[in-house]
């Protein structure tokens, strides 16, 4: 089945200032590491030039003024300035030992953290597994202009179930039920009236969107060439609720890396927390130009994101095919990730036992 690029967009509330390739006008500004270094020596080097001109200046107008005082004048201009220099240059020597490689963590970290994202990926995956099949189903029973909206959420820990709405939002039209321990769906599509529960998680889900795209809306982007963006909500813990919005396809054999964001709640509503995963969009083929299926795949993660993402796992899963793992190159542990879809989990090999292997 092709997977569904747009499908978020047609039961989802749409922000007012959605473009043909963005969710906002403006733009994030994020320097990197080394953009801050140079300005940081920039700075420096300008600093030492002015203090250099004024040593210089002093020293011609005590020249010109024949003074008592003209040598000691000097000697403290050129005592203040190589001082000033001194100070900048210490300054910047630790700017530079500070954005430099930090210390890789331990092996016991690392795994902590892979496998909290491997969890997170996986829930993400189920989120959006239940988002394209319930869509999918929906409209199989009702054409587009009867659907009014929907929810998919977790009435139990174990199971997720999306509902749509008509257009009023007062009456449930279809509702899918799924459970991952069984990896069963059930069905229903007689109208039936919304619930009070269903009635606040739609108000809740309005309010995320009102409150999220509303701050950081400006800040994410999407390939139209590719799909429009899809978005999942899940709860991370009793305080955070995450909204994901994620890059989606409407094109065979690819797997879109990039273009994948996330807006942290607390309880009240309110927009905590904005992440840019990835700084581009990397749509990797699952064939090549013979049309020979791939067998591995793998990106890159540069210094700000040493881990694979959430986003990473659930795209991964979503489009692999028959591709077994994923390998992500992390800059800033010096090693490589690799995450096993049969496994559902993910370890780190370093760069020198990769080359052992190889």
């Amino acid at each position: 089945m092709l997977r569904n690029g747009s499908h978020n967009l047609l039961i989802f509330p749409t922000p007012t200032n959605c473009t043909d390739n963005r969710l906002g006008e403006g733009s994030s500004s994020e320097a990197s590491d080394s953009e801050a270094e140079n300005k940081h020596f920039l700075f420096v080097f300008n600093s030492i030039a002015s203090l250099c001109r004024n040593a210089a200046a002093g020293v011609a107008v005590c020249a010109n003024t024949k003074t008592l005082f003209d040598m000691n004048a000097i000697k403290r201009i050129i005592l203040l300035t190589a001082l000033a220099i001194a100070v900048l240059l210490l300054s910047s020597c630790s700017t530079a030992r500070h954005s430099g490689k930090a210390k890789r963590p331990s092996n016991e970290q690392i795994t902590a953290a892979l496998d909290s994202i491997c969890a997170e990926g996986y829930r993400l995956f189920l989120a959006e597994t239940v988002n394209w099949v319930s869509t999918d189903s929906a409209l199989a029973h009702y054409e587009a202009d009867r659907l009014g909206g929907n929810i998919i959420w977790q009435p139990e820990p174990d199971a997720w179930e999306a509902v749509f709405f008509n257009r009023q939002q007062d009456s449930a039209l279809f509702v899918l039920r799924y459970d991952p321990l069984l990896s069963e769906y059930s069905t229903w599509h007689t109208p039936r009236p919304v619930s009070a529960e269903e009635k606040a998680q739609w108000e809740w889900k309005t309010r995320l969107f009102t409150n999220g795209l509303g701050k950081y809306g400006d800040s994410i982007r999407y390939n139209s060439n590719y799909g429009n963006p899809n978005v999942d909500i899940i709860r991370i813990d009793s305080s955070t609720t995450r909204m994901y919005i994620l890059q989606g396809v409407e094109r065979p054999n690819v797997i879109p890396f990039g273009n994948d964001y996330s807006i942290d709640f607390d309880n009240a509503g309110k927009a905590i927390r904005f992440r840019r995963y990835h700084r581009g969009f990397l749509p990797i083929p699952t064939v090549d130009e013979n049309g020979e299926k791939v067998v591995t795949i793998y990106h890159s993660h540069v210094n700000d994101n040493p881990y694979i993402t959430p986003t990473d796992i659930c795209n991964f899963l979503l489009y692999r095919g028959e591709i077994k793992q994923t390998f992500v190159l992390s800059t800033a542990l010096d090693g490589y990730i690799i995450y096993s879809a049969e496994a559902g989990s993910a370890v780190f090999l370093t760069r020198e036992a990769m080359e052992k292997i190889r």
